[in-house]
């Protein structure tokens, strides 16, 4: 009876995956950055190799260092001890310093680990790219890379997508946006022609006959409108629309316009913040998700900056009703949110009897984006059931070969970096088509050290997370200026010596370990312990350790003690390893090459 009240632990012994998926940072990038590299580089002042690894898979790192998602902070290990890195701010200070904005655009090319060359010689073969987004243009930027000759068609006169459509000219200099875009046209094998609407002047099928391949990176330009009583009248209008004029066109006058928002999400924010800068007297937004449960989807830095600049936000509310008083738009009638999800997680909003009115004179629409797929009229490309157009995972082509697709228009709506990764992906799947030659992929291939002295100072652990500086101004009168300041290089080297270092960990070698559990005792996140051996749950992999160790099974039960290490509790202190009195503990390194094999 007391066997059966052991509490036994399920190990596993670690192998490439495990040793690649401990740096959750990079993990968590789509494109696989190694947050890691760049942030220890920033840390002991390396500003041009932190910036070198940071552009190493995303060509676009300049716009990740300003606006992106950050699923990499999400992912960040620092969370379960304090606050995650400050990921993206870090790279914002590199790519300022190193950047093609900073004035080479031929420099940035060099550090891509992608297949090829930037100057490579032309192969003969031709790709066409509909949409000039970042997904449009990183595939052609690792296709020309391969010798493709790339053209890519754009709808408006200016190449970026939601990066100057969508995105608030306060948020994103479009200075650097285009340093970016003409840094990949410095490519002598990628061109582009503006003021081409495919599916008017051209179609998708010409296009397949003129290249040897399709690329469709045309994003999810169009903004729905919830199907409402009232939501046809001239006062409601879709969000994207009024971020496409504040962008691109004349900024509309909305002096003394009390307007309403209806969504939570970083869209959302945009244009409740771009509403102010168009003189709203008031802006308020509703939406569903609640931000106490963690609900919102708007990122913390767009809530911040909006509730900073006066944006009044109703979390918890839905639309009930549109009203119309003597023909004209008076407000929105709202309903407080019970719940947004169901127990299995799905998105099933339920209310409550309450209800309140906003008093407003136009009301914008911020929840969901659609395609105009006017473009594949004459196509027989297949859509799926949620709008989006089909595709093979793995090299992300259509129904109808030749022609693959990449971003929001395949994803549904991600964040830049996702649009990014299927850019990339789809090329491997373009260069595998018509070379005949397997399919690729990315793949690290891992080395390890020892370290025979590791004393990490502690203050990494008490150093407290910062955020970039926000300067206050007027943004009525300066409706296109970025309050934010970059990181000084004390903040940048600070922040950056936050990082955990997860490329590190403790090893034991059990031929010289005495068992006196110094490394464990002195450990002060509990993440060593020393188990007998009838406490583990033996896999295969396991057992084959045990009799190499042991011979027989019998013994370890009988004499053999295990070392569990929880990689998620670790700090990367490297205590265990000084405290070792036999040199049976040590900080091992894991790093990598970047290279591509066999998908």
């Amino acid at each position: 009876m007391e066997k059966d009240k052991i509490t036994r632990y399920k190990v596993e012994l670690p192998d490439h995956d495990y040793y690649e998926d401990e740096v959750e940072c990079r993990c968590g990038c789509p494109v696989h950055t190694d947050a890691r590299g760049y942030l220890m580089a920033t840390a002991r002042g390396d500003y041009k190799e932190g910036y070198a690894i940071s552009r190493a898979t995303n060509p676009f790192a300049s716009i990740c260092g300003k606006v992106c998602g950050a699923p990499c902070e999400k992912a960040c290990r620092r969370s379960d001890v304090d606050k995650t890195l400050a990921i993206r701010n870090i790279k914002g200070f590199l790519t300022a310093r190193h950047g093609p904005e900073s004035g080479d655009l031929r420099k940035p090319l060099e550090y891509a680990t992608v297949q090829g060359h930037p100057d490579a010689h032309y192969n003969g073969k031709t790709v066409g790219l509909i949409g000039g987004g970042v997904a449009s243009y990183t595939c052609a930027h690792d296709l020309a890379r391969l010798g493709y000759r790339c053209t890519i068609y754009e709808r408006w006169e200016k190449s970026g997508g939601q990066l100057i459509q969508g995105v608030p000219i306060n948020r994103l200099s479009r200075q650097v946006v285009q340093a970016e875009i003409d840094s990949i046209l410095s490519m002598n094998l990628v061109s582009v022609k503006h003021n081409v609407n495919v599916g008017v002047d051209v179609t998708v099928d010409e296009l397949h006959k003129r290249h040897d391949a399709v690329f469709i990176g045309v994003g999810l330009a169009e903004g729905k409108i919830i199907s409402m009583d009232n939501a046809d009248i001239p006062e409601v209008h879709a969000g994207l629309k009024f971020l496409f004029d504040f962008n691109m066109r004349d900024k509309w006058d909305l002096a003394g316009k009390r307007c309403i928002v209806i969504g939570g999400g970083d869209v959302a924010f945009d244009v409740a913040r771009s509403a102010l800068r168009c003189r709203a007297s008031r802006v308020q937004m509703c939406c569903l998700e609640r931000e106490a449960q963690g609900e919102m989807p708007g990122s913390p830095d767009e809530r911040e900056g909006g509730r900073r600049e006066g944006v009044i936000i109703n979390d918890g509310w839905g639309p009930d009703e549109i009203t119309v008083d003597d023909g004209k738009f008076s407000g929105l009638r709202i309903k407080k949110v019970k719940s947004v999800f169901n127990t299995e997680g799905r998105f099933s909003p339920e209310f409550e009897d309450e209800k309140r009115f906003i008093e407003g004179d136009i009301l914008f629409m911020a929840v969901g984006q659609k395609a105009d797929y006017q473009l594949l009229d004459s196509s027989d490309i297949a859509i799926s059931k949620r709008g989006t157009i089909e595709y093979d995972n793995d090299t992300m082509m259509t129904s109808v070969a030749g022609i693959f697709v990449g971003g929001d228009v395949a994803l549904g709506p991600k964040l830049f970096i996702d649009a990014i990764a299927s850019g990339s992906k789809a090329a491997l799947g373009i260069d595998s088509l018509l070379t005949g030659k397997p399919l690729m992929k990315p793949y690290r291939r891992l080395f390890w050290k020892d370290h025979d002295v590791y004393d990490r100072d502690a203050l990494y652990v008490n150093t407290d997370w910062k955020d970039r500086i926000d300067e206050e101004f007027d943004i009525k009168a300066e409706p296109s200026r970025n309050s934010t300041l970059e990181y000084t290089e004390e903040a940048a080297q600070t922040q950056g010596s936050r990082c955990l270092e997860c490329h590190i960990h403790p090893t034991f070698e059990g031929n010289i370990c005495i068992l006196c559990g110094g490394c464990v005792d002195v450990c002060p996140s509990y993440c060593l312990s020393m188990k007998s051996f009838d406490q583990i749950e033996v896999g295969a992999d396991v057992n084959q350790l045990v009799e190499k160790e042991f011979g027989r099974q019998t013994v370890a039960r009988d004499e053999g003690s295990v070392m569990l290490f929880d990689p998620l509790k670790c700090i990367r202190c490297g205590m265990c390893a000084v405290k070792c009195p036999t040199g049976a503990c040590k900080m091992s390194e894991n790093s990598f090459e970047d290279t591509f094999i066999k998908a």
